[in-house]
């Protein structure tokens, strides 16, 4: 099958600086394929070059199984459509005279707008939610719609494929995610082809992602394929846990934030359950840490965080009673522990244990929030006797951090 666009060992230079070298991509037919790399590594350049903005050096794009270079401008402008990363307009137009600026490819200079013109329009307007705004100046709308119009002004060209650069740049998270979902929803009838810089993002919605690095690919595929820790610090470098959303099944980024990897060999181990010790197992791994967890239900997300950080970890079936062999190993790691952190869970009958096997133990406790208590008191009556201990009370993970670094 001949693919809708492709580009075959491309090379772009700016004066003696190479910004894309031996550059090939082949892209199907309605698909959706997302562009990620870090700033100057050429995504911006290869967009060009695909909407022949840019001609490369060396290499060459194909539209259709045709050179791009072979194409009239009105032609090429029927089938490729291109949204850059500026909304501004300088000129006070109506949302309606923009939009139907989309429509010159087909009708030609100084010719008059049709009924079936104005139609394609209303409906591209429709389609992205920027009928109602047809009347208004464009200077006079906010920036997510003005993104919005941009695009209907695009889908009044009827392309075939879509190149964005950044759409969702300097829009609020509600904007981004209203915008991705008009992207998605164009395909397959439409191919798209985007750079973007949220990889969180990108991996939702994207059916294939393209990682870059210097000028040249680092890796295609899924967004499982691609968004892995390895190859995200290859091409950003920049530590990243990836681990996968619960409710979308896709890969999920999260950022070291600029945290350096410690050399304190300080191991931790970590109570919790309830989703409360989720945030904390990753800062400590993040941070250098070596860390264990449990006992842990292997439904609760503190369990399945702590499998996918790779950390040893107390497992019992779900809505099982903490087991006594289970005790047995929670107070050998507690013992082996330089440190222990107990979090705010809710404590029933079926983990009190955890907070039991901490009863007589000498290694420093930190405890973190105060979770329900649905032991008639008994949970509560142990914390406080771990307070009278020694145990130290702090705010949240932010604190402990701080105190671990003293």
């Amino acid at each position: 099958m001949t693919p809708i666009i492709s580009a075959e060992n491309i090379s772009i230079s700016y004066g003696d600086h190479h910004v894309i070298e031996q550059f090939s991509l082949a892209v199907e037919k309605g698909g959706f394929i997302g562009i990620l790399g870090p700033n100057g590594c050429g995504k911006t350049t290869f967009l060009r070059a695909l909407s022949r903005i840019l001609k490369p050096d060396d290499g060459a794009v194909f539209l259709e199984g045709l050179d791009v270079q072979s194409y009239d401008s009105r032609t090429l402008a029927k089938t490729i459509g291109c949204v850059g990363q500026e909304t501004d307009v300088a000129f006070p137009f109506s949302v309606r005279e923009i939009v139907l600026m989309g429509r010159y490819p087909h009708i030609g200079k100084l010719a008059p707008l049709s009924a079936k013109d104005l139609d394609i329009a209303s409906e591209a307007m429709k389609t992205t939610n920027t009928l109602h705004l047809a009347g208004r100046l464009i200077t006079e709308i906010s920036g997510g719609e003005r993104q919005r119009v941009l695009i209907a002004r695009t889908l009044t060209q009827q392309p075939k494929i879509l190149l964005l650069d950044e759409p969702t740049s300097h829009l609020d998270i509600n904007h981004q995610i209203d915008i991705m979902e008009l992207i998605r929803d164009l395909t397959p009838k439409i191919t798209i082809i985007g750079v973007f810089h949220d990889l969180n993002l990108a991996s939702y919605f994207c059916d294939r992602i393209v990682l870059m690095k210097q000028g040249k690919i680092l890796a295609v595929g899924t967004p499982a394929e691609v968004l892995t820790p390895d190859k995200i610090r290859e091409s950003f470098s920049v530590r990243m846990m990836v681990t996968t959303h619960p409710l979308t099944g896709k890969p999920y980024l999260i950022p070291e934030y600029g945290v350096q990897p410690s050399s304190n060999s300080a191991h931790i181990h970590v109570i919790s359950g309830g989703g409360t010790g989720t945030e904390i197992l990753y800062t400590l791994c993040l941070h250098g840490f070596s860390v264990s967890a449990g006992v842990l239900a292997a439904n609760d997300s503190d369990c399945l965080a702590a499998l996918k950080l790779g950390l040893e970890t107390i497992i019992e079936p779900p809505f099982a009673v903490v087991s006594d062999d289970s005790v047995q190993k929670l107070k050998a790691m507690l013992t082996n522990a330089d440190k222990i952190v107990v979090t705010g869970m809710p404590v029933g009958n079926g983990n009190l244990a955890n907070l039991t096997a901490l009863t007589g133990v000498s290694t420093p406790v930190y405890l973190i929030g105060e979770g329900e208590d649905y032991t008639d008191g008994e949970a509560t009556r142990i914390r406080r006797t771990l307070i009278e201990n020694g145990a130290v009370v702090i705010s949240d993970v932010t604190a402990l951090m701080k105190i671990l670094y003293e």
